[in-house]
């Protein structure tokens, strides 16, 4: 199969690409006019445009406001394999998933890139989640359960084996041997690692989670853990920055970029840590990871994790969030983002003596 042509650069996105692009699954689309708004510069960068359809394209009811997001940075080709991970997600998994997602027009990938157009959430009244406004106890378990589904869809299938149809997936590993892991080794260097401890977010952590030999030793740890299993897919940066919340309350989730095959408790812990107030959090966390567990039942896993099994897995991945919120650059996260997040970690690692703060 010919692999798409796709843009590498904001000016190649035309009314005459895009048009192309949706034909095939809009039959007769064209794109009569193309107007760019506004271009949001990131890992990925996301073109916030206004579409004009001929007849046949308005016949079909396609959004007119649109969100096209690939890598048209200079930095495209070092993360192209994000681009590329989130268009085959929403091309090969999405539609065989039961949770809230955008509306998605069109999605490939080839050897250069990857590319996903879909529907401008801000028209529809959806609300982008911020780490500055914490969950409900609702929200958190609304979220919680969507989670299940998606773990569950591909719960230890033989899909996620190397060989199998999900192969094409990373493996999730907080701290790789591969170059992609030069990130978290180098945060890790003494005079990093001092830059970061001296920024603003450090104030609130807890001292004895800034001790860095003994975050590195945690992570470490986690690597074995999270090749115990089980294995599933997993959304791989579940913070709020990532997730939406529709009109109507229901829960979304944006920025596939970093599915993986990885540990279901990568993402629980990730996501309910780093949404709800560290009081909610104390409060509401056993009845959430319980409604959570009996989700991927309700979903269809035979045998869930008992709840010591669950917990065990808990307090393992709690150093994953409180090491990369520690040490998230600026260019990546506002500061304010990095202050608010970073110590809900660190608590959670003093409530649960977790390492890097006890023994697993």
């Amino acid at each position: 199969m010919k692999e798409p042509w796709l843009p590498l650069v904001p000016e190649d996105v035309t009314a005459s690409w895009l048009g192309e692009a949706l034909a095939p699954r809009y039959p007769g689309t064209r794109v009569e006019r193309l107007d760019v708004h506004e271009i949001l510069w990131g890992t990925g960068t996301k073109m916030m445009v206004t579409a004009t359809y001929n007849d046949a394209g308005r016949g079909h009811g396609l959004p007119r406001a649109l969100c096209i997001k690939a890598g048209l940075a200079e930095h495209r080709e070092l993360v192209k394999f994000c681009y590329q991970t989130e268009a085959r997600f929403f091309a090969e998994l999405a539609p065989r998933l039961l949770l809230g997602l955008p509306q998605i027009l069109y999605a490939a990938a080839n050897a250069d890139q990857g590319m996903v157009v879909m529907e401008d959430l801000r028209p529809t009244g959806a609300h982008i989640c911020r780490v500055q406004q914490p969950l409900t106890r609702d929200q958190a378990a609304a979220f919680l359960d969507d989670m299940a589904a998606l773990h569950a869809r591909w719960w230890n299938s033989p899909a996620l084996e190397d060989d199998g149809d999900l192969g094409w997936l990373m493996r999730h590993d907080p701290l790789p041997d591969e170059a992609w892991g030069d990130f978290g080794r180098g945060q890790l260097q003494p005079e990093t690692w001092a830059h970061y401890m001296g920024l603003p977010r450090s104030l609130g952590i807890p001292a004895a989670c800034r001790d860095r030999e003994g975050v590195h030793a945690a992570l470490q740890e986690l690597r074995l853990f999270g090749e115990q299993g089980p294995r599933c897919v997993i959304h791989g940066d579940a913070h709020l920055g990532n997730m939406y919340l529709t009109r109507e309350g229901r829960p979304g989730f944006l920025d596939w970029q970093t599915t993986r095959r990885g540990h279901w408790a990568q993402d629980v812990t990730y996501f309910y840590i780093s949404a709800l107030d560290p009081l909610d959090r104390r409060a509401w966390e056993r009845d959430l990871v319980a409604g959570y567990l009996a989700a991927l039942a309700r979903h269809g896993v035979a045998h869930p994790p008992s709840e010591e099994e669950a917990w065990r897995a808990i307090r393992a991945h709690i150093v994953y969030g409180l090491f990369y919120w520690m040490v998230n650059p600026v260019e990546w996260q506002a500061e304010e983002n990095n202050a608010a997040t970073a110590p809900r970690f660190g608590w959670a690692a003093v409530d649960h003596a977790a390492p890097p703060l006890g023994p697993l």
